[in-house]
């Protein structure tokens, strides 16, 4: 009996746990856009001061280990200096796939920032900053529905699993 009792003890404990992991998912992705649009402000600002190319801007922005994109964007920097005739959609297209497997962010999201990439270089700074600005209102909205995330989905999730775990330890006593 008090092996079923720690058993069950047990399994609570490991929904709970399950629970939290998955608020904790909500919790990252509503940092990362925050973090996104930081590295937008920061590639708006040496944009602005016209002294740096995108190599050199992305190479900056991965030696921040604050945040989680780093690595995505230091191989996309590597694969900028390498010159070896590709064009930069295909360079994103070998390096969109690190934001997907290193980052909570949704398709739509790295998509957002896809298309902001892709533009950078092909029109002149008034334009990319406006389009910089854009971009970052609309990861701005997209925080706020982050937060309405982890409000709902997050805590809704936590209990969810909590209770599971509760019912599926009462039916094995």
């Amino acid at each position: 009996m008090q092996i079923k009792i720690f058993l069950v003890g047990m399994l609570i404990g490991c929904s709970y746990l399950l629970g939290e992991e998955i608020s904790k998912r909500y919790i990252k992705r509503n940092r990362q856009l925050n973090d996104l649009i930081r590295i937008l402000e920061i590639i708006r600002m040496d944009l602005s001061f016209g002294m740096y190319t995108l190599e050199e801007i992305f190479r900056n922005i991965s030696l921040k280990d604050e945040y989680d994109f780093k690595e995505f964007f230091s191989s996309f920097a590597d694969s900028l200096l390498k010159e070896d005739g590709k064009r930069i959609e295909d360079i994103l297209e070998e390096n969109i796939d690190i934001l997907y497997r290193n980052t909570y962010l949704r398709k739509n999201e790295i998509e957002e920032l896809r298309k902001l990439i892709l533009s950078l270089g092909k029109s002149e700074l008034e334009s990319q900053e406006r389009l910089i600005d854009l971009t970052v209102e609309n990861l701005k909205k997209l925080t706020v529905e982050s937060k309405d995330d982890i409000k709902n989905k997050g805590n809704l999730y936590k209990k969810l699993i909590v209770f599971s775990g509760i019912c599926i330890g009462i039916i094995l006593i």
